[in-house]
């Protein structure tokens, strides 16, 4: 997979997507270590500092639901080396109850695009965020190489690519909790109380308020 490095860009998923429409050969991972556009899901913000390692990995055109699974599990295999962390449904990794990494899947006519971000050296984050972020170097006190983090993850991702997505997905399937009452937080700004009783391979949930589709939900705050 061919690596193109930024030092910072408004978003890796936005320059990735300046590639496909240049004719960048697929696949490819367009890496940065700063954006100053970084998004999440639904177009929300995702603040992007130095020190965090921001990439899009560009692929032949696969399934939404496989290109998040596969996104998760890699960032879980890439952070487990390193402190342990967990799956929050959908798409965020978290260490205890702090996000640590994210997943962003956008669609193009020929291609998929992962975007990941996983905050790795950032040693403060601002005020809006300070409760419920984190990073690498704040839960280890650790400085990490950006480069040898993106060379784990660009493998993790190259292997589970391959795989047939009912693998993929029982792996995500298993880092995912679904333990207690929880808020879910859904797109059109409801919040519901109920407990999830299972997911299904499409990524439906079930809950004791009823069935919801993967794409309805934007996250899971798990009632202390």
């Amino acid at each position: 997979m061919d690596r193109y490095y930024i030092k910072i860009c408004d978003s890796t998923n936005d320059t990735a997507k300046f590639f496909i429409d240049s004719g960048v050969k697929i696949p490819f991972v367009v890496i940065s270590e700063e954006q100053t556009k970084g998004r999440g899901q639904q177009g929300r913000k995702w603040i992007s500092q130095k020190g965090g390692l921001y990439s899009s990995f560009v692929l032949e055109k696969i399934d939404s639901k496989k290109a998040l699974t596969v996104g998760a599990v890699a960032s879980y295999r890439t952070l487990v080396k390193f402190l342990p962390v967990k799956v929050r449904f959908p798409n965020d990794l978290l260490v205890g109850r702090k996000k640590i990494a994210g997943v962003l899947v956008e669609q193009t006519s020929g291609a998929t695009i992962i975007g990941l971000g996983i905050n790795v050296n950032q040693q403060e984050f601002p005020e809006v965020i300070k409760e419920v972020a984190t990073s690498l170097f704040l839960e280890t006190g650790l400085l990490y190489s950006l480069q040898e983090i993106a060379d784990i993850l660009i493998n993790e991702i190259e292997r589970l690519q391959n795989l047939d997505y009912e693998r993929v997905f029982q792996e995500y399937y298993k880092l995912v909790s679904l333990r207690g009452r929880c808020f879910l937080h859904f797109k059109d700004g409801r919040e519901v109380v109920c407990e999830i009783k299972d997911i299904d391979k499409d990524l439906n949930l079930s809950t004791t308020a009823g069935n919801f589709n993967f794409g309805e939900v934007v996250w899971i705050e798990w009632v202390q």
